[in-house]
């Protein structure tokens, strides 16, 4: 078995500000970290894909964070691996989508070609792996829905206030 980190965290900026008061005021930002990396963060911001560390989060103003520890098979972390290589050699391709937020907070799940964001995109690396079955479509993830599908259905480890 090997161990994979969701990091949630909670931003102050407009959408962020939007999600957290619509959804029931939990965290705005996932992102995804592999054993072997604990400390770079993969995910979509306003950049389009991304690679994070705790000390941009600090910078960032972030206050408030839980990381989820989880262990998954070889197999699917081998699968992440490969999936987060190819969206690093493809990087530019991709793009995050505020309308992908939007259809999301309101329940109606939409796909867009090379657009993501960042719940959308740790849910379908989850997914895509293997490492997890998802009771919803990706386009429908909040970050905070992590919570639920982690502490009703996964062995874990939280850790509070990493950030």
């Amino acid at each position: 078995m090997k161990e994979i980190n969701i990091l949630l965290t909670k931003y102050s900026d407009c959408v962020s500000s939007l999600v957290y008061y619509v959804c029931g005021r939990s965290y705005t930002h996932a992102s995804i970290s592999l054993e072997e990396e604990p400390g770079k963060y993969y995910s979509f911001n306003y950049r389009g894909f991304a690679v994070e560390t705790l000390e941009k989060h600090r910078k960032r103003g972030v206050k408030h964070s839980c990381c989820y520890r989880i262990q998954i098979t070889e197999a699917a972390y081998k699968n992440i691996q490969d999936i987060l290589r190819f969206f690093l050699a493809e990087k530019d391709s991709y793009r995050y989508t505020r309308l992908g937020v939007l259809c999301c907070v309101l329940h109606i799940p939409m796909h867009w070609k090379r657009h993501y964001f960042c719940s959308q995109f740790v849910a379908e690396l989850l997914e895509r792996s293997g490492a997890v079955t998802m009771r919803k479509t990706s386009s429908l993830f909040l970050p905070g829905d992590f919570i639920e599908l982690i502490e009703g259905h996964l062995p874990y480890q939280r850790v509070d206030n990493l950030v």
